[in-house]
C-alpha cells in the first residue's frame, strides 16, 4: 500500500503471464505412474483415515503425492473431535493439545487481546508459527502477523493439521516452530444446520451458545461447486467475583478507592504519628501502603508485611475492600472482583467458496472469509499513584476540616510542602475496553494440469485481506485536569460543581466526573496482500522412481497502522496504557524449490527410502536477503515400520511492532523479585538479596539508587513495576535450527482383531533459536544489577544493567525500567511426541477405541547472549506470570471411545504435570513463588444419530469440577486462565440437521 514500485508491477505481470503460458502450452516430461498408495494415519484424534486414490498435498510439503505419508510429524484434528468436544471455539480445543502452549486467548482480560486468540506451538510465541487456511496464509489480526484463529469458521473446518519443528523453507518466514493448517470442507452439497448451548452446571453462568447454517451445491453438471456458511456465536461475561478462587487479589496494591498518602522521604515526626495511632504502632511512613484514608477522610496506618508490630491501625472502612490474603498485618485493596474473568463475545462468521473447471487444464477458484465480533475487557477502576499520582497543596480547602492530617503535615521538616496522594477512581467505574473487530480475506486463483503432461500441475493465486479493530475505552482519567482541580484555591469548585475532594469517599459530582474523564477511541488497521505461483511434477525417472520437484515464487506485503486517541499520549492519561501512533510497512519476495528423491525401492529391509530437500531465498524490504532450507529422510522398512527424520534451517524477519513500536509505559509483573525489597519473601532469597552474603553491598547500592538510607524500608508498592517498552529499527532476523527423528509402527498382526489396529508413533524434536527478538525480563534487569550471574561483582551503580531502571524516591520501587527489543536472547527446546491408537471389536456389542497424544519436554532453556558467559536457564516443569509461560514436563490427552450402532461415547482424559514457579529458577524464594500440583481433567461427551439427517450430542466438560491451580505471582485471576479451566464443571447440548 505504501510501495507500489515498478518491481512489484513487473513481478505481478510476470507471474500471471507465466501462469497463462503454463496453462496453455505443452510441457513434456518423462512420467510414470506410482504404485498404489500405502496410507499412514498421522493422527491420534478422530477416526482413522481412509485410503484415498487421488493425489493430495501433505502439510509441510509443496509436493503433491499419491499417499498420506508425512515427512515430518503431523497431528491431525478432525471435525468430529472439534464438534463433539463441546468446546465452542477452536482455540479452546487446540489449547488442550500437548504440542501447543496456551497463550493469549479470547478469555484473556489482563493482559487482553481484545477477544482475539492465537496459537503458540512449542511455547516459542505466536509470532513464530503460521496459521494457514487450505495451505495459504490466513489474514493476520496482529501487527506481528499472527492470525486470530477464531476468525476461521469452525463449521467448515474438515480437519486441522499441525506440524512442528520448522517449516520456513516450505511456507516462508515465521514458520520457525511450525504451522497449523486449517483444511476446509470442499465440494459440500446440501444444507446443514448446527446449534449448541453450553453453561456452568453449578451456577448456570458462563453461558455460550452458537448456531450456523452451511449450504452447498454442485453446478454445471458437476464441473463447479459453491459453498456458503454463516455462523453466530455469543459468550456471556463472567466476573472474577463469581468464583471463589478469583475473588481475592493475590498481589498487593498501595492505591485505594478512598486514597492514600505516600510520604516518601517527607515523613511526619514519630511523635505526631504516635499521638494519633498510639505509641509504636505505626511507622512514620504509614506502612507499606503509606497512610490510607477511611471513607470519612480520617487516616489509618496500612501496616508492614511480616512485621507483627506494624499492623493495620485505625481502619474503619468495609472489610470487603481488604484483600484478605494480605491481612491482618498489611492493608491492600481487593481489586479483583471489578475485573472480568471471561470476556463477553459476540461473533459473526461468513465463509463462501466457489470453484469451476473451465476445461481439463484450468480450474478457477475463489474463497471469501469475513468475521465481525465484539468483545469487552473490563479492569478495576483507574489507579493513579506513585509516578502517576498527584500532589495536593496544604492550602487545599478539603484539608481544613481534617485535624489529624493537618497535624501530621505540620510535623514534617517542610510543613508547607505539597503532599503526594494516590487514588483509585471508583466513581468513574471500571476501565472498559469495548472493541469491534472486522476481518476479511479474499483469495482468487487458477490451478490445473499443464497441457501435454501427465504429472505437472500449477497453482497461481492472489489474496488480499484487511483487519480493522475499533476500540472505545472508558474509565480513563485526565491526570492534568485532576491536578488542575487539586491546585485550585477553591478545590476546583469554579471548574466543576463541588470541586474535587480525593480524601476519603467524598462524592464526586457528574460535572467533575465529566471534566476529569477521558473516553478514548483507537483504530488499528492491517492489510495483507499475497501473490504466489507454483508448479510441481515429476522431472525424470530414477531406478527407485521419479524425482518430484516443485518451484514457486511469492510476493507478500503487510501494512500496519495504529492511530490511538490523542488523549492517550504520555503525560495526560491514567487508566489504560499510554499510546502513540505506530505504523509500518514490510514486503517479502520469495523464491523456493523442493524435490523428493527416491533412493531405494523394493529392497530387503528397505521397501522404500526417499529424501526430500527444500530451499527458499527471501528478500525482506527491511532486513535484506536470507535463506532457509531443509533436508528430510523417510525409510519405509516394510508395511509395519517406518523411520523418518530431518533437519531444517529457518529464519524470521522482525515484525512491524518489533521494529517501529514507540517507547511507552508498561507495567511488567514484578512481585517480590527486587533484591532491595525488605519484605519477608525477598530477604530470605535469593543469595544476591539484602540478607545474602553480600547484603551490605546490596543495601548500599539500594541507597545510592533511591536516595533512601540503606536500612530504610524498601517496598515494591504493587505487583507491577513501571517499565518502558518499544521497538528497535536495528533488529536483524532470528535464526533457528531444528531437527526431528522418529518412527511409525503399525501392527503386523492383521489377522488378529484384538491387536490389528495397534499403532504407535514416536518422534524426537529439537529447536534452537538464536538472535531471538525480545526484551529483557524485569527480574533479569534488576537482579543482574545486583550481581546475579556475576553481572555486577563490584555493585557499581554505573553498571549497564543498573542503567536500565530507576527507583521511586518515595518507596524505593522500580520505575522507568527499559525493555526495548534486542537480538540478545536465545531459546532451546526439545522433547518427544508420542501418539498411539488401539481398537477392539466387541462384535454385536460395538467397539472400543483408544487414542493417545502425549508430549514429553526434555529441555526448555532460555537466556541472554549479552556476554559469552551468560547462562541458559532450564524452565522445564515451570509456570510463570507471563502468558504462554507454562512448560509442564509431561502433558497428554487420552480419548476412550465406545461406539454401538448410532451411539458414540467418548471419555477424554487430560493430564498436566505439576510445575514449580519459573522465578525459582533464578533464585526466587519459595515463600513468594508458589508451585502448582499435577492436574487431571475428564470430559465426557456423546452423540447419537437419531436419523440419517439428525444427530444429537451432549456432554460434560471438567466432569469432576477441578478448580484451576492457584499460584503466586500468576498470569491473572490467581492462575493461568488459558492453561487451566476457570469455568468449572459445564454441560452442553447440541444438534446437527442435514438436508
Amino acid at each position: 500500500m505504501n510501495e507500489p514500485t515498478w518491481k512489484k508491477r513487473l513481478f505481478t505481470t510476470s507471474l500471471f503471464a507465466g501462469a497463462l503460458f503454463a496453462a496453455t502450452s505443452p510441457f513434456v516430461a518423462v512420467a510414470q505412474e506410482a504404485d498404489e498408495p500405502v496410507v499412514e494415519t498421522t493422527a491420534a484424534q478422530g477416526d482413522e483415515a481412509e485410503a484415498r486414490q487421488q493425489r493430495i498435498t501433505v502439510t509441510g510439503s509443496r509436493l503433491v503425492r499419491r499417499d498420506e505419508v508425512a515427512e515430518s510429524p503431523i497431528l491431525t484434528v478432525g471435525q468430529d473431535a472439534l464438534v463433539t468436544s463441546g468446546l465452542t471455539t477452536v482455540e479452546q480445543y487446540l489449547n488442550t493439545l500437548p504440542q501447543i502452549t496456551p497463550n493469549l486467548s479470547s478469555q484473556s482480560n489482563n493482559p487482553s487481546s481484545n477477544g482475539r486468540a492465537v496459537l503458540d506451538l512449542r511455547g516459542l510465541g505466536s509470532g513464530r508459527n503460521l496459521v494457514l487456511v487450505n495451505g495459504r496464509r490466513g489474514m493476520p489480526s496482529f501487527a506481528g502477523g499472527a492470525v486470530d484463529i477464531n476468525t476461521i469458521p469452525s463449521a467448515l473446518v474438515e480437519r486441522v493439521e499441525i506440524i512442528t519443528g520448522g517449516a520456513a523453507s516450505t511456507y516462508g518466514a515465521d514458520a520457525v516452530a511450525g504451522v497449523a493448517n486449517f483444511i476446509m470442507r470442499d465440494n459440500f452439497e446440501g444444507v446443514e444446520v448446527d446449534g449448541q448451548y453450553r453453561a456452568a452446571m453449578e451456577n448456570g453462568d458462563a453461558v455460550e451458545w452458537g448456531s450456523g447454517i452451511t449450504m452447498g451445491s454442485n453446478f454445471a453438471d458437476g464441473r463447479g461447486n459453491a459453498v456458503l456458511s454463516m455462523n453466530y456465536f455469543t459468550r456471556e461475561v463472567l466476573g472474577k467475583g463469581a468464583r471463589d478462587f478469583s475473588a481475592q487479589a493475590s498481589s498487593t496494591t498501595s492505591i485505594f478507592p478512598d486514597g492514600s498518602w505516600n510520604t516518601g522521604t517527607a515523613t511526619p515526626s514519630q511523635a505526631a504519628v504516635d499521638a494519633i495511632f498510639g505509641p509504636g504502632l505505626c511507622a512514620t511512613n504509614g506502612g507499606g501502603g503509606g497512610f490510607g484514608f477511611n471513607p470519612d477522610g480520617s487516616l489509618f496506618c496500612t501496616g508492614v508485611a511480616g512485621n507483627p508490630n506494624r499492623n493495620i491501625v485505625g481502619y474503619t472502612g468495609p472489610e470487603s475492600a481488604i484483600a484478605t490474603a494480605f491481612a491482618p498485618d498489611l492493608f491492600s485493596y481487593n481489586f479483583e472482583p471489578d475485573n472480568n474473568l471471561i470476556l463477553p463475545l459476540n461473533r459473526w462468521n461468513v465463509y463462501s467458496s466457489v470453484d469451476y473447471d473451465i476445461n481439463d487444464y484450468v480450474r478457477a477458484y475463489g474463497q471469501f472469509i469475513f468475521t465481525n465480533y465484539n468483545a469487552e475487557q473490563e479492569l478495576a477502576p483507574t489507579p493513579a499513584g506513585g509516578t502517576t499520582g498527584f500532589t495536593i497543596p496544604v492550602t487545599n480547602p478539603f484539608i481544613a476540616g481534617n485535624a489529624p492530617l493537618q497535624a501530621l503535615l505540620a510535623s514534617r521538616a517542610n510543613p508547607t510542602a505539597p503532599f503526594a496522594i494516590s487514588k483509585r477512581f471508583n466513581a468513574l467505574g471500571g476501565r472498559v475496553g469495548s472493541t469491534t473487530h472486522d476481518v476479511w480475506q479474499m483469495t482468487m486463483g487458477f490451478d490445473g494440469k499443464l497441457m501435454g503432461t501427465e504429472t505437472w500441475t500449477y497453482d497461481v493465486y492472489m489474496s488480499q485481506g484487511r483487519s480493522t479493530l475499533n476500540e472505545i475505552q472508558t474509565g480513563n482519567v485526565r491526570r492534568d485536569r485532576v491536578q488542575t482541580l487539586l491546585d485550585a484555591a477553591d478545590g476546583g469548585a469554579s471548574l466543576c460543581a463541588g470541586g474535587l475532594n480525593l480524601l476519603g469517599n467524598a462524592p464526586i459530582s457528574q460535572s467533575c466526573i465529566d471534566y476529569i474523564s477521558l473516553t478514548a477511541k483507537n483504530l488499528t488497521e492491517i492489510e495483507q496482500k499475497i501473490i504466489e505461483g507454483s508448479i510441481q511434477g515429476e522431472m525424470f525417472q530414477l531406478p527407485a522412481g521419479p524425482i518430484q520437484t516443485a518451484f514457486g515464487i511469492q510476493y507478500r506485503e503487510l501494512d500496519y497502522d495504529f492511530q490511538p486517541d490523542s488523549g492517550l499520549q504520555p503525560g495526560i492519561v491514567a487508566g489504560f496504557n499510554q499510546q502513540l501512533p505506530t505504523s509500518g510497512y514490510l514486503d517479502w519476495y520469495d523464491l523456493y524449490t523442493e524435490a523428493l528423491i527416491p533412493v531405494v525401492k523394493d529392497m530387503p529391509f528397505a521397501e522404500e527410502v526417499t529424501l526430500t530437500a527444500g530451499y527458499r531465498v527471501t528478500d525482506n524490504s527491511r532486513s535484506g536477503t536470507s535463506d532457509s532450507w531443509k533436508i528430510n529422510g523417510d525409510w519405509k522398512v516394510n508395511d509395519y515400520l517406518r523411520f523418518r527424520g530431518g533437519y531444517q534451517k529457518a529464519i524470521r524477519s522482525p515484525s512491524i511492532t518489533e521494529l517501529f513500536a514507540p517507547v511507552l509505559n508498561n507495567f511488567p509483573t514484578f512481585t517480590n523479585q527486587d533484591p532491595c525489597n525488605t519484605s519477608v519473601g525477598s530477604t530470605t532469597n535469593p543469595e544476591y538479596g539484602r540478607a545474602g552474603a553480600n547484603g551490605a553491598q546490596v543495601q548500599a547500592l539500594c541507597a545510592i539508587q533511591s536516595g533512601l538510607a540503606g536500612g530504610a524500608t524498601f517496598n515494591q508498592p504493587s505487583g507491577q513495576a513501571t517499565g518502558l517498552t518499544g521497538g528497535n529499527v536495528n533488529l536483524s532476523p532470528e535464526e533457528s535450527d531444528s531437527y526431528t527423528i522418529g518412527f511409525v509402527l503399525s501392527s503386523p498382526f492383521t489377522g488378529n482383531s484384538f491387536v490389528e489396529s495397534l499403532g504407535l508413533t514416536v518422534d524426537y524434536w529439537s529447536i534452537e533459536l538464536d538472535k531471538q527478538i525480545g526484551a529483557f525480563a524485569a527480574t533479569t534487569i534488576v537482579q543482574r544489577c545486583f550481581n546475579r550471574d556475576g553481572a555486577n561483582p563490584t555493585y557499581d551503580p554505573a553498571n549497564a544493567w543498573c542503567q536500565l531502571f530507576e527507583r521511586d524516591p518515595s518507596n524505593g520501587g522500580v520505575i522507568n525500567l527499559s525493555q526495548t527489543n534486542t537480538n540478545d536472547l536465545a531459546l532451546e527446546t526439545s522433547g518427544v511426541d508420542i501418539t498411539g491408537r488401539w481398537g477392539v471389536d466387541l462384535d454385536t456389542y460395538g467397539a472400543l477405541n483408544w487414542n493417545l497424544v502425549a508430549t514429553w519436554i526434555e529441555a526448555y532453556k532460555s537466556g541472554t547472549t549479552v556476554t559469552a558467559t551468560d547462562p541458559m536457564y532450564e524452565y522445564v516443569g515451570t509456570i510463570g506470570s507471563l502468558t504462554g509461560s507454562a512448560v509442564p514436563e509431561w502433558k497428554f490427552t487420552l480419548n476412550s471411545t465406545y461406539t454401538y450402532d448410532d451411539l458414540r461415547l467418548t471419555l477424554a482424559t487430560r493430564y498436566i504435570q505439576n510445575m514449580s514457579h519459573a522465578n525459582r529458577v533464578t533464585g526466587g524464594s519459595a515463600a513468594s513463588n508458589t508451585n502448582v500440583p499435577e492436574t487431571w481433567y475428564f470430559d465426557l461427551n456423546g452423540s447419537y444419530n437419531l436419523t440419517d439427517y439428525v444427530t444429537l450430542r451432549a456432554g460434560v466438560n471438567n466432569l469432576f469440577d477441578q478448580e484451576p491451580r492457584l499460584y503466586t505471582p500468576n498470569v491473572q485471576a490467581n492462575t493461568d486462565p488459558s492453561q487451566y479451566d476457570v469455568v468449572g464443571r459445564s454441560a452442553f447440548v447440541g444438534v446437527n440437521l442435514r438436508f
